[in-house]
């Protein structure tokens, strides 16, 4: 198995668990915040969408007219804030934000699969994200957001689970 076949198995893995830890929620479970300041369902899917946009054109170089398009405003929902979480009713559609993250993501496989070798072994752009690890390679990087992101966030999914009553998806 190449480096490549790993990050695009990560990719592969994190929709995979994104699907299964949402399938079963109502649109109001979607809007639903386990604690106030919490995410919801929906901010998750929505931000993780974004990153996968993001990961497939600026870091794997997919041009940004082969990517789904997103409004600018709509994008600002999701992004990063290191603040409490607001209210989460006015996020759209779901179901809009899953197909995205789900185009993306095979886009971001696509093109893992036609990186090479000897960039995988650089080192990580900068700046890099504050969980990966020092001298960390740009396939480390890859590797990092396609699986390890999505799954801090899927863990964030098992709480609202558990916080409506659902028994877990795993």
């Amino acid at each position: 198995m190449t480096p490549n076949e790993v990050i695009a198995g990560s990719f592969r893995s994190g929709k995979h668990m994104v699907h299964r830890f949402v399938a079963d929620l109502s649109p109001a479970e979607w809007r639903h915040q386990p604690v106030p300041g919490a995410n919801s369902a929906a901010w998750i899917v929505g931000h993780l969408a974004l990153v996968a946009r993001r990961v497939a054109g600026a870091r794997l170089g997919v041009p940004e007219a082969d990517l789904p398009s997103v409004e600018e405003e709509a994008a600002k929902a999701f992004a990063t804030t290191k603040q409490a979480a607001g209210d989460h009713s006015g996020l759209g559609d779901p179901a809009g934000w899953l197909k995205l993250f789900d185009d993306c993501t095979e886009r971001a496989i696509a093109a893992v699969m036609k990186v090479p070798a000897d960039q995988l072994g650089a080192p990580a752009p900068t700046p890099a994200p504050g969980l990966l690890a020092p001298n960390s390679t740009y396939g480390d990087f890859l590797n990092l957001l396609a699986g390890h992101h999505v799954s801090l966030h899927v863990g964030q999914l098992t709480t609202i689970r558990r916080s409506l009553g659902k028994p877990p998806a795993a």
